[in-house]
C-alpha cells in the first residue's frame, strides 16, 4: 500500500501569538493590511515618496497593526484589543502621520524643533520599544536600550568608549526628527524592498509555488538513501528563494520532512537538526537571503545583483556540506529512501507545475538586465497573479487576492519592527561617532591580528543575533563588528558577508536558537541536542566565511582568473566532503578517531585555496578514504 506523504497545506504550524478577530475587528485588520499592501505596491510601481514620507507612512501602518494584533502579555484578551492597545495604536498613527505631513517643514528647519515635537518623539520611541517587545520579546529592545544609555552617559564611559554625551532632547531629535534614527536606512529598506519581497513570497505561496518546490524536492531526492532528509535540504534551499525567515522555513518544510525522516529511521533530534540547518541555509540562498541582501546593497552602494553573485558559492558549499553529512549518516544507519511508487515523478511535477517557477525566473531576468529589485519584484508579483489562472485550484479571485495581501502584510510586521528599532542602534552610533571607536577597541584587544579579529567578530555576530530576525541581527552586527575588519584592509563586501553568515548561523547556535527550537518542537526532540547536531551539520557554514576573507578569489565577485576561481571552488567542494567524513566518522566503515582528525585537517587544507594546501589536503583525505575502503574491509573479512 502506497504511503501518503503529507503536504504543507495539510500540516500547518500554529498561528503564533497574534490575535484572531471576527466581525468588524476582522474587517478593520483586513482594511489596514490591504491598505498597507496597496501603498507599498503603488510606490513600487509609480515611484517612491521622499524618504521621510515613505518610511513614516510605512510605520504608520506597521505600529497600529502590531498593537491591535499582538497582545500586551499572556493575560491580555485574545479576541479583542484592550483600551491600552487602542490608545497605543492611535498614538502611533498620530506620531508617524505628523512626520509624513510635516517632513518639508522639518527639512527646512534643519535641526530646529518645537517643544511639542519632543513629546511626540518620546511617545514614538516608547511605542517602538513596546511594539518590538510584543513581537520579538525582550532581547532586542534591551540591547537597543543599552545604546540609549550609552548615548546619554557618554562622559562616564571608560577609555575609548568615552564621548561627549547626548542630552535627552538631542537623543529624541536624532531618533524622531531625522533620517538617521527610527526613520533611517534600515527602515527605508523595510519600507521598500523587504516588504515587497515578503509580499511576493505570499503570492507564490497562495498560487501553490511552495507546494511545487516540495513536490520537486521529493521527486528529485526522495528515493535516495535518507531521502526525506535530502528532501528537506532541497526544499529548504528552494523555499529560501521566497522566505526571509529560518523559523518560517522550518515550519513550512519541516511539517512534512521531519515526520518522514523519523519514519525511515532518523532519530528525532537528528531529523529536527537537518531541517533547522537546511532552513538556516535558506537565509543565504539567493534571491531573498533573509532580506539582508537589500541592506548590504544599499549600505555599500553596490548593485543587488552583485550581492546575489557573492552569495552563490558560499550557498553551494553550505548545502553541499549538509548533503554529504546526510549521505554518510544514512549509510551508517543503513537507511533507504522512500519507495518510488509513493513519490511524484520529476517529469510529471515539471510538466504540471513547472510554470509556477516562472515569476522567480522573471525576477532574476530583470535583475540581470540591471533593473532595481523593486521593479523586478513588481513584475514577479504580476506574473504570479497571471499564472494563477492556469489552474482553477490556484486561481486568485478577489477574495483570495485580498487574503494574500493581508497575509503578506501580517508576515512583514516582525521584520519591519525589527528594522525600525534597530534604527536606535544605528542612530546612536552615528550621533556619538562610536562606530569606528568600537573597531579600535576590537583591534586593541586582538592586537591587529586578522585571525583573532575574525574570531572576535564571529563571536560578536552570533551573540548579537541570538533570538533575533536575520535582518536585525545582521544590521547590528555589521554596525558594531564590521569596522574593525575594514580597518585591517578587508574588502567591505567580504566583511559584510562574513558578518551576515554568522548572524544567520545564530539561529542554530545555543543558547538562543529559534530555528533549532522550532524544529525540535515539530520533531518532539530535545532542543539543545537538536541545536548542537544542527551545528555539526552546518559546520561548513562556520568555516567558509574565513575562507572568503583570506582567499576572496573563491567568491564570484572577486574573480581575477577564472581557472583559479574554478579550481578553488572544486577543491573546496572536496574539502567540505572531507569535513563531513570528520564529523560523521564514517566512510563505508567507521572511521577511527585518528582518521577523523586527519580528515578534518585535510578538509581545512582543501577548503582554503592554495596549491600546497590542496596537495597536502588531498593526500590526507585520500589516505583516510583508502584506509577505510581497503584496509578496514580486509579486517572485517578476516574477522568473518
Amino acid at each position: 500500500m502506497a504511503t501518503t506523504v503529507p503536504s504543507v497545506q495539510e500540516i500547518k504550524p500554529s498561528s503564533g501569538k497574534k490575535r484572531s478577530f471576527t466581525g468588524n475587528l476582522k474587517l478593520l485588520i483586513t482594511v489596514l493590511t490591504v491598505a498597507l499592501a496597496v501603498f507599498q505596491l503603488y510606490t513600487a510601481f509609480f515611484g517612491l515618496f521622499p524618504a521621510m514620507q515613505q518610511r513614516s507612512l510605512h510605520i504608520a501602518f506597521v505600529l497600529p497593526l502590531i498593537f491591535l494584533l499582538y497582545p500586551r502579555g499572556k493575560s491580555s484578551p485574545r479576541s479583542k484589543p484592550t483600551l491600552f492597545d487602542w490608545v497605543f495604536a492611535a498614538a502611533a498613527a498620530i506620531c508617524t502621520i505628523y512626520i509624513f505631513v510635516m517632513y518639508e517643514d522639518l527639512a527646512e528647519r534643519a535641526g530646529m524643533f518645537e517643544q511639542y515635537e519632543l513629546y511626540l518623539g518620546a511617545v514614538m520611541i516608547f511605542l517602538v520599544f513596546e511594539a518590538a517587545r510584543r513581537v520579538l520579546g525582550y532581547p532586542l529592545p534591551v540591547f537597543c536600550s543599552i545604546f540609549l544609555l550609552f548615548a546619554y552617559f557618554g562622559r562616564s564611559m571608560p577609555g575609548p568608549l568615552k564621548h561627549f554625551g547626548l542630552s535627552v532632547p538631542r537623543i529624541i531629535e536624532e531618533l524622531y526628527l531625522t533620517t538617521d534614527g527610527l526613520f533611517g536606512l534600515v527602515t527605508g529598506v523595510s519600507a521598500t524592498y523587504i516588504y515587497l519581497f515578503i509580499l511576493f513570497g505570499a503570492f507564490l505561496s497562495s498560487t501553490g509555488t511552495s507546494q511545487f518546490f516540495n513536490d520537486l524536492a521529493m521527486a528529485l531526492t526522495g528515493h535516495l538513501k535518507g531521502g526525506p532528509a535530502k528532501i528537506a535540504v532541497v526544499s529548504s534551499a528552494l523555499m529560501g528563494t521566497i522566505s526571509g525567515s529560518t523559523s518560517a522555513n522550518v515550519a513550512t518544510t519541516g511539517a512534512f520532512t521531519i515526520p518522514l525522516m523519523k519514519k525511515i529511521g532518523y532519530k528525532p533530534h537528528f531529523a529536527g537538526a537537518v531541517e533547522a540547518a537546511a532552513s538556516t541555509g535558506g537565509q543565504i540562498m539567493p534571491p531573498v537571503m533573509g532580506a539582508a541582501a537589500f541592506i548590504i546593497a544599499d549600505s555599500l552602494g553596490i548593485s543587488y545583483l552583485k550581492v546575489l553573485s557573492a552569495a552563490v558559492v558560499p550557498a553551494i558549499l553550505f548545502f553541499w556540506g549538509i548533503w554529504c553529512s546526510l549521505s554518510l549518516e544514512a549509510a551508517k544507519l543503513g537507511l533507504v529512501g522512500l519507495p518510488r511508487n509513493t513519490l511524484p515523478r520529476v517529469k510529471d511535477v515539471v510538466f504540471k507545475s513547472g510554470y509556477k517557477a516562472i515569476p522567480l525566473v522573471v525576477i532574476v531576468y530583470f535583475l540581470v538586465q540591471g533593473y532595481n529589485p523593486l521593479y523586478a519584484g513588481c513584475w514577479g508579483i504580476i506574473f504570479s497573479v497571471l499564472l494563477s489562472f492556469v489552474k482553477k485550484e490556484d486561481r486568485l479571485d478577489l477574495k483570495s487576492m485580498i487574503k494574500t495581501l493581508e497575509e503578506g502584510s501580517k508576515s512583514a510586521l516582525s521584520v519591519a519592527i525589527a528594522c525600525i528599532i534597530v534604527g536606535v542602534v544605528i542612530g546612536m552610533m552615528g550621533a556619538t561617532g562610536i562606530a569606528l571607536k568600537v573597531g579600535d577597541v576590537i583591534l586593541s584587544l586582538t592586537k591587529g591580528n586578522l585571525l583573532m579579529t575574525l574570531i572576535a567578530t564571529m563571536g560578536l555576530s552570533m551573540v548579537l543575533g541570538m533570538g533575533m530576525p536575520t535582518t536585525a541581527s545582521y544590521v547590528m552586527a555589521s554596525a558594531v563588528a564590521a569596522p574593525a575588519l575594514i580597518l585591517l584592509g578587508c574588502r567591505p563586501l567580504d566583511v559584510h558577508f562574513f558578518v551576515f553568515f554568522y548572524a544567520v548561523l545564530s539561529s542554530v547556535t545555543p543558547p538562543v536558537c529559534v530555528g533549532a527550537y522550532t524544529a525540535a518542537g515539530i520533531a518532539g526532540a530535545d532542543p539543545n541536542k537538536t541545536a548542537f547536531t544542527s551545528i555539526k551539520l552546518a559546520l561548513s557554514g562556520f568555516i567558509v566565511p574565513f575562507v572568503f576573507v583570506y582567499a576572496p578569489e573563491i567568491m564570484l565577485t572577486n574573480v581575477e582568473s577564472w581557472p583559479t576561481t574554478i579550481f578553488a571552488i572544486l577543491t573546496a567542494i572536496v574539502g567540505v566532503y572531507g569535513l563531513a567524513i570528520a564529523t560523521e566518522g564514517f566512510i563505508v566503515h567507521k572511521v577511527p578517531i585518528w582518521g577523523r582528525f586527519l580528515a578534518f585537517a585535510g578538509a581545512i587544507l582543501l577548503i582554503v585555496p592554495g596549491i600546497y594546501g590542496d596537495v597536502g589536503g588531498f593526500a590526507l583525505l585520500s589516505f583516510v578514504v583508502l584506509y577505510n575502503v581497503k584496509i578496514q574491509k580486509k579486517g572485517s573479512q578476516s574477522l568473518a
